[in-house]
C-alpha cells in the first residue's frame, strides 16, 4: 500500500481523487469532467455502442467550431479526442485528427443516428440516449 501512496503524490492535480482508487465511480467521474467544461461546449448528442462486451458511450460537441468526441468506455476510462468533420450525402463523416489505427470513422445522419463505419461501409449503429 505504501507503493500506492506514493504513487499517489505524483499523479497531477487535476486527476487526483478521480480514480476508482478513491472510491469515485465512473458515474461520478464523468459527472464532475462534464461539469468542468460546462458552458465551454455545444452537446451535438450521447450513443450507447451496444456491441456484445461493450457498452461504451459516445458524446459528440461542438466547441469553436471543432468536433470533440469523448468516450466512456464501460471499465471507467475515458477519451477525449478532436474530429475532422467532413460533410457527405450520407451526413457528417468523424475521423480522428491523429488517425484511427483500425481506419474506423463515425458517420452522423442528422442529429439522432450515429453509425461506426470502416472502408467497408457502416456496420453497427449507436443507441442515442439522453443525459
Amino acid at each position: 500500500m505504501g507503493l500506492l501512496l506514493d504513487i499517489q503524490d505524483k499523479v497531477p492535480l487535476q486527476l487526483r481523487g478521480l480514480s476508482k482508487l478513491s472510491g469515485i465511480s465512473a458515474v461520478e467521474k464523468r459527472r464532475r469532467l462534464l461539469l468542468s467544461h460546462q458552458g465551454q461546449r455545444q452537446l451535438v448528442g450521447c450513443w450507447r455502442d451496444q456491441r456484445e462486451n461493450l457498452n461504451d458511450e459516445v458524446h459528440l460537441f461542438r466547441d469553436n467550431g471543432k468536433w470533440i468526441m469523448a468516450s466512456w468506455f464501460s471499465d471507467g476510462c475515458h477519451s477525449l479526442d478532436e474530429m475532422n468533420a467532413i460533410d457527405t450525402a450520407d451526413g457528417v463523416r468523424l475521423e480522428e485528427k491523429d488517425g484511427n489505427v483500425f481506419g474506423e470513422y463515425l458517420l452522423l445522419q442528422g442529429n439522432d443516428t450515429l453509425a461506426f463505419c470502416n472502408e467497408n461501409g457502416c456496420y453497427c449503429t449507436a443507441e442515442k440516449i439522453s443525459f
